[in-house]
């Protein structure tokens, strides 16, 4: 059996480096103070389980019975903060379009992307309030509905296989866990068929306003040509190309990552 994905010591005193399942790779931290293993964690002063990853907080939670992650999980936070910046900018570009158009109709378009731009932020924010919420005070909660954890073993070959360049699953020997190990440590990921389809829904929604863009510039090019016109021309082959690539990269990237959203349906192939 390989040794399982996580932190060992680095051979230099105070640092650690992640190994991932099958190699080390170049990813180094300083060693965190002694905590609580990873596990299910009642949150001090709420009536939160959360998982506790070794080191911190993460944005998942048990509700109803169920893991799932918070309605604004972003990890990492500065993912969130900078996607909520570029939509936060383009919806200012969008607006200047709409005013210089004074077309009421054209408002509708930086209004989604401001609330989209707002909803990266606050999802970014919450994130990193989560992360500073004390450590685990006390014993982990052990429940069938959150199970089987990293690290269990139920027949041969258990262990950590990878999914993706970036995620690997742990394998119990008999049955494929929920749970991710990543750079940013072990996840939950009982809600990543959930979160499949949603990537899917975002990616081909910035594709529709990539269109509204590509019509903006079609518009500016039939109209009568003046320096409104111009800029609309401007402007919506600009914005159709930033949407345009934006939603490539939402599909392609979500598409990539089917296999670590996903339960697979086989077992890993043999060491």
């Amino acid at each position: 059996m390989s040794t399982p994905q996580g932190w060992y010591d680095a051979g230099t005193p105070g640092r650690q480096r992640w190994w991932d399942g099958v190699q080390w790779t170049a990813q180094e931290r300083d060693t965190p103070p002694t905590s609580p293993p990873m596990g299910w964690y009642p949150v001090p002063g709420t009536t939160d389980v959360r998982w506790w990853d070794g080191v911190m907080w993460t944005p998942y939670r048990v509700r109803a019975g169920k893991p799932r992650p918070d309605a604004l999980a972003v990890e990492p936070p500065v993912v969130g903060l900078t996607l909520g910046i570029v939509f936060l900018v383009l919806a200012l570009l969008q607006l200047t379009a709409a005013l210089i158009s004074r077309n009421p109709g054209n408002f509708a378009v930086p209004v989604f992307l401001m609330a989209v731009a707002a909803i990266w932020i606050a999802g970014a924010a919450h994130s990193f309030t989560v992360r500073k919420r004390p450590v685990p005070q006390s014993a982990p909660v052990v429940d069938a509905s959150v199970g089987p954890l990293p690290g269990e073993v139920d027949g041969p070959d258990a262990g950590w296989y990878p999914m993706t360049r970036q995620a690997s699953r742990w394998w119990t020997g008999s049955r494929w866990t929920w749970y991710l190990g990543t750079r940013f440590g072990v996840r939950p990921g009982h809600a990543g068929p959930r979160g499949y389809l949603a990537s899917m829904i975002v990616g081909w929604c910035v594709a529709a306003i990539a269109v509204i863009g590509a019509v903006v510039a079609v518009v500016g090019i039939v109209m009568e040509q003046s320096t409104v016109t111009v800029f609309l021309i401007a402007f919506g082959v600009v914005f159709a190309l930033l949407m345009g690539g934006l939603s490539a990269f939402i599909l392609l990237l979500t598409r990539s990552r089917r296999n670590a959203m996903l339960l697979p349906t086989t077992p890993p192939p043999l060491r």
